[in-house]
C-alpha cells in the first residue's frame, strides 16, 4: 500500500485558504459579468417600454416610431414577426446594429414598433477586454491578500505546532511556553504532558514491582540453589525426582534474571554465543518433548552474537522453544541462527491453534516481547500452512527493517 505524502499544517492551511479564494474569485467574475449583461438588457427594455408607454413620443434620443409593420425597415421587418404579441423584444440586427423594440397595439388591429437603437450603448470587444483586465487585475490583488493572510494565519498555528514537534522529538527538552494563544494548541500540549506523568508513574510502580518481586524470589531461590548443589554432592536414589528439582530451579533463575533485567534503566553491552545458548536450552527443555520422535535441530552458516547478556537469550529463547514443544506432536523444531537474527520453525499445531487441554509450559510471550522492546529487538511470529509456526527474534538492521513494515 502507497503510503501517502504528507505536508505541514502551515503548508495546508496556506494550500486551502489560496484555492479558497481562487475558487472564489472565479465564481465571483463569472457572476459579475453575466449579471452586468442582464442589468444592460433590463435596463434597455425599461426605456424602450417607458417610452411606448407615453402619451407623445421622441422624448428619448435614439427611439424611431414606426407605425404597421410595413414601416419598418426590411431588414428589422425580416426579423419581427408581423403577428408578434405586444412586448420588448432584444433585435440584432447584423451591420445595422443592435436594437431593443417595444411592439404595442395600433389603430385598425396594426402594431405600432418604438425601435430603440443601442450600437453605441452596448458593450463592445474592447469594452469587455477593460471588464476582463479589471477583473483580473482585482483577483490578483485580491489572491495575494489572500496569500497574505494565509501566511499569517498558518504561522499563527502552524509555529506552536512544529515547536510541539521539535519538543516530543527531543527527549529530556522542557515544554514549549509558546502556545500561539490557541486553545487547542495548549489542550493538546496539557494532554500530552499529563500522558507522560501518567506513563512516567506506570514505568516507576513497574520497575519497583518487578525490583521487589526478583529481589523476594532471590533469598529462596538461593536457598534452593544451594540445596542443589549440596545433593549433587551426594545424590538421592530417586535420580529422576532429582533431576526435575535441578531444572525447575534453574529455570527459576532464569525467569527472575529476566524480570530484574526489565527492571534495570540501562542496557548492557553484553553479548553472548548464540550456538553455546541455543545447546544449553535444548539440553535443559529437551525433556519436554510430546514425543522422543521429535528431532531437535540447530543451523547456521557460522558464529552469531547477539548484542544481548546470555541470560536475556536464555529467557526470550527459552520461552519460545517451550512454547514449541508445547504445540508439536510430531515432525521437528528447528532453531535457525543467522547474522541478525534467531528463527525457530516448528511442525507443531501452531500458537493460538492448539486443541483444548494444551497448554504452554512457558510464562508466555508478554516476557519475550518486553525483553525484546527493552534491547531493541524485534518479535514476530507467523503460522505456516499446512502446519507449523515461525518466531523469530531480529536486532540490527533487519529488526529496525521489520519494525518499520
Amino acid at each position: 500500500m502507497r503510503a501517502r505524502s504528507s505536508r505541514s499544517v502551515r503548508a495546508v492551511l496556506q494550500r486551502a485558504m489560496g484555492l479558497s479564494a481562487a475558487f472564489a474569485l472565479l465564481l465571483m467574475g463569472g457572476f459579475f459579468t453575466l449579471f452586468s449583461y442582464d442589468l444592460e438588457d433590463v435596463i434597455f427594455s425599461r426605456i424602450v417600454a417607458a417610452e411606448a408607454d407615453r402619451a407623445g413620443s421622441g422624448h428619448v434620443p435614439g427611439i424611431t416610431l414606426y407605425d404597421g409593420h410595413a414601416a419598418l425597415p426590411s431588414w428589422l421587418a425580416e426579423r419581427l414577426r408581423p403577428d408578434a404579441p405586444p412586448g420588448e423584444y432584444e433585435v440584432p440586427a447584423a451591420e445595422h446594429g443592435h436594437f431593443h423594440v417595444a411592439v404595442r397595439p395600433g389603430a385598425g388591429g396594426d402594431r405600432r414598433y418604438f425601435a430603440f437603437d443601442v450600437t453605441h450603448l452596448t458593450s463592445t470587444t474592447a469594452h469587455l477586454k477593460r471588464t476582463a483586465g479589471l477583473i483580473l487585475t482585482s483577483a490578483l490583488l485580491a489572491m495575494l491578500a489572500a496569500a497574505l493572510l494565509a501566511l499569517l494565519v498558518a504561522r499563527r498555528l502552524g509555529r506552536p505546532l512544529e515547536r510541539m514537534v521539535e519538543w516530543l522529538r527531543a527527549e529530556g527538552a522542557p515544554p514549549p511556553e509558546d502556545d500561539g494563544g490557541v486553545d487547542e494548541v495548549r489542550a493538546l500540549r496539557d494532554a500530552l504532558l499529563a500522558r507522560d506523568v501518567r506513563i512516567q508513574e506506570q514505568l516507576e510502580r513497574e520497575q519497583r514491582f518487578n525490583r521487589d518481586a526478583s529481589h523476594e524470589l532471590r533469598t529462596p531461590l538461593a536457598v534452593a540453589q544451594g540445596a542443589v548443589e549440596i545433593l549433587e554432592l551426594d545424590p538421592p536414589g530417586d535420580a529422576e525426582t532429582f533431576d526435575r528439582l535441578r531444572r525447575a530451579v534453574s529455570q527459576m533463575g532464569l525467569l527472575t534474571e529476566g524480570i530484574l533485567w526489565l527492571a534495570r534503566e540501562r542496557r548492557s553491552e553484553e553479548r553472548c554465543d548464540l550456538h553455546r545458548v541455543s545447546r544449553e536450552l535444548l539440553a535443559l527443555y529437551g525433556h519436554l518433548r510430546r514425543d522422543d520422535g521429535i528431532a531437535l535441530l540447530i543451523e547456521s552458516a557460522g558464529e552469531v552474537h547477539a548484542p544481548v547478556p546470555a541470560s536475556v537469550a536464555r529467557v526470550m529463547m527459552g520461552n519460545l522453544l517451550k512454547n514449541a514443544l508445547a504445540y508439536t506432536d510430531e515432525g521437528r523444531i528447528v532453531i535457525t541462527l543467522e547474522p541478525q537474527s534467531w528463527t525457530l520453525t516448528d511442525t507443531g499445531a501452531g500458537f493460538g491453534r492448539a486443541e483444548p487441554g494444551s497448554e504452554s509450559h512457558g510464562i508466555g510471550l508478554s516476557l519475550v516481547d518486553r525483553l525484546a522492546q527493552r534491547f531493541g529487538w524485534t518479535l514476530s511470529i507467523e503460522p505456516l500452512e499446512p502446519r507449523g509456526t515461525r518466531a523469530r527474534l531480529s536486532w540490527g538492521a533487519e529488526g529496525d527493517t521489520q519494525a518499520m513494515s
